[in-house]
């Protein structure tokens, strides 16, 4: 049993494969060198039959291609408001355009009119999708709080209905990713994918259409047949030098490039080339996935500074002895939730948020370590810098004190420690919090320093 499942688990060999294939393409050469009074081949038209019908099926399967490739770009776009994926979208829609490239392929072979009216159907249900597709990066664009100039115009004509705009952001973000994969949206897409089949389906029904005409036609067709079997030898042969190369080779290097992690070369046959192009394409997705995941598991959803986890991390490798921490509290935070309610709150937590991030320098670590716990932890600071962290604090308590309409002023008090104090306890952030509580003591909104 264990023999079993390890030879199951080595799998069969390839090059083993390519000697049995080269035995039997040799057995069926001898075999057809005595059989050759008995055939007739119409090789030519037969192949051109096939490459036709390969060429189409190709063109078919494209539509849905670039349908799916519509959609997942809409849909990354509405969960990441990342512009690339948007610029994706309609390079796809308006500078490739496979689906009407597909299309216009089709329509040039008469002989397959009920397969090209199921992807012409297949095609105006890509575009009744690209709707809803506009309505949500529309939103996206509106929740992410980017700039509507820079995006396409058929983006910046979509009008949002009021509902939309009233929305939270969060709440904005989910609708906007909602649009693109809900029941209505989903069930467009499977009628898209309905609509492919019907139309493979008609061409695999012309295809066995022709191939019984071309049978018909092969026991009035022998000619020459001695010269095709040595032919057929030497295509054999070739495609064996070729399989070799193209293929075995590829493949076989392929897996030293997989066991190393890394992308694979883009070599070989040309299924290889497919193979690898979508292998390095999940690989590339799976790398920002990892980091999208990483980036959420140490940043705070709501103000989009770090969260308590990533403070953590960053006080475990920043370097303490060039370094300064700045703790800071929401005065009477409470009572701002307690009046104006928990959504008012959010957003005062937010501004806060953000007027830490826009007066301390862009390499300083913003945390959201609490409720309305904050902490800014400064890299290359020291004690010399005091004045400037006094200003950085009182600039950010006059600009909470002139709040938008709607929302309570705010203040802010902070305490602050430097990596290298002689009265220090050895330990930044409790330094830091005896800071804050003397503020505190002292009537809050301001700042002070642990000597």
């Amino acid at each position: 049993m264990n023999m079993l499942s390890q030879k199951a688990n080595q799998g069969v060999s390839l090059r083993k494969i390519n000697y049995i294939m080269a035995a039997v393409s040799l057995l069926i050469s001898l075999f057809f060198l005595f059989a050759v009074h008995r055939l007739a081949a119409d090789y030519n038209e037969l192949r051109e039959l096939t490459q036709t019908y390969d060429d189409l099926k190709d063109s078919a399967s494209e539509l849905q291609a670039a349908s799916d490739y519509l959609t997942e770009q809409a849909r990354i776009f509405a969960m990441t408001g990342k512009r690339d994926y948007l610029d994706n979208y309609f390079r796809e829609a308006e500078v490739v355009q496979r689906r009407e490239h597909a299309l216009e392929r089709l329509q040039d072979h008469a002989e397959v009119a009920d397969a090209y009216e199921s992807l012409k159907d297949a095609m105006e249900g890509s575009v009744e999708l690209m709707e809803s597709e506009y309505l949500s990066m529309r939103l996206t664009i509106l929740a992410y709080g980017l700039q509507l100039s820079e995006f396409p115009e058929a983006v910046r004509n979509v009008q949002l209905p009021e509902k939309y705009l009233n929305m939270s952001r969060s709440n904005q973000v989910d609708m906007a990713r909602l649009l693109v994969i809900n029941e209505v949206y989903c069930e467009k897409k499977e009628a898209i994918s309905e609509n492919m089949r019907r139309c493979l389906d008609d061409l695999m029904q012309e295809m066995h259409e022709r191939q019984a005409m071309g049978e018909n036609e092969l026991r009035v067709l022998i000619e020459h047949l001695q010269i095709m079997v040595f032919v057929l030898i030497g295509i054999v042969l070739l495609r064996i030098l070729i399989t070799s190369h193209l293929v075995i080779g590829p493949l076989l290097t392929g897996v030293l490039y997989i066991r190393e992690g890394q992308q694979l070369p883009i070599q070989g046959a040309y299924e290889l080339r497919f193979l690898a192009h979508t292998y390095n394409q999940m690989y590339r997705e799976n790398k920002a996935q990892t980091e999208l995941l990483t980036f959420e598991a140490e940043h705070d959803k709501l103000t989009g500074v770090y969260n308590r986890s990533g403070y953590d991390h960053l006080l475990e490798s920043i370097d303490v002895p060039s370094s300064a921490l700045l703790l800071v509290d929401v005065d009477k935070f409470k009572s701002v939730n307690d009046t104006y309610g928990h959504k008012i709150g959010d957003k005062a937590l937010v501004r806060v948020a953000a007027a830490l991030q826009e007066n301390f320098r862009s390499g300083d670590y913003i945390c959201r370590i609490g409720g309305d716990e904050f902490a800014v932890i400064m890299k290359n600071t020291n004690a010399e810098r005091k004045t400037q962290i006094e200003r950085k604090v009182t600039r950010i308590n006059e600009k909470l004190q002139s709040p938008p309409a709607g929302q309570p002023p705010l203040s802010i008090s902070a305490g602050c420690a430097f990596g290298i104090s002689p009265n220090g306890t050895g330990t930044i952030d409790k330094d830091a919090d005896v800071a804050l509580y003397r503020v505190k003591e002292n009537g809050r909104c301001g700042c002070a320093f642990y000597e």
